[in-house]
Formats: structure tokens, sequence, C-alpha cells
């Protein structure tokens, strides 16, 4: 998370830096679990179509759970140093 913070930090504002940050942590852990679950399926070869609802949820909670709560903890960590 720190490169992701050090990269936010280089192309956004400082009020909007956190914000930034958030969001796009939350995106990188979706679009990351997704893409390992569809990879999961292909290497199985269990067809998309049957667990893309599945894998679709699996997805967003993974964004919202780590990558959400994860970037909360990791800023409060990072401000009380």
């Amino acid at each position: 998370m720190r490169e992701l913070w050090e990269l936010t930090q280089k192309f956004c504002r400082n009020e909007d830096v956190e914000a930034v940050f958030l969001a796009v942590n939350i995106v990188c852990w979706t679009a990351g679990t997704l893409l390992a679950g569809l990879a999961f399926c292909l290497i199985t070869g269990t067809a998309v179509s049957l667990c893309l609802t599945k894998l679709m949820c699996a997805a967003i909670y993974m964004g919202l759970i780590v990558g959400l709560a994860g970037g909360i903890v990791y800023l409060f960590r990072r401000r009380a140093q």
C-alpha cells in the first residue's frame, strides 16, 4: 500500500490524496480479485458464465472489506507516526 500511497501523492493535490488513495485501493482490490477468480475458472475448466455472479460478489466484498477498511487502517497508522 505504501507504493500506491506514494504514487497517489505524486499525481494528486494534498487535499485530495486520501480520497483518491481509497478509491484506487478499492478498485485495485476489486479488479484483482475478479481477475484471480476468472483465472481460477479458466484453469479449472469451469464455465465462467456459471460463476460470474459469485465472482462479482466476491470481488465487490474484497474491494469493500480489504480495499476500504484496509486503506482506512493504513491511513490511520500513517497519521499516527
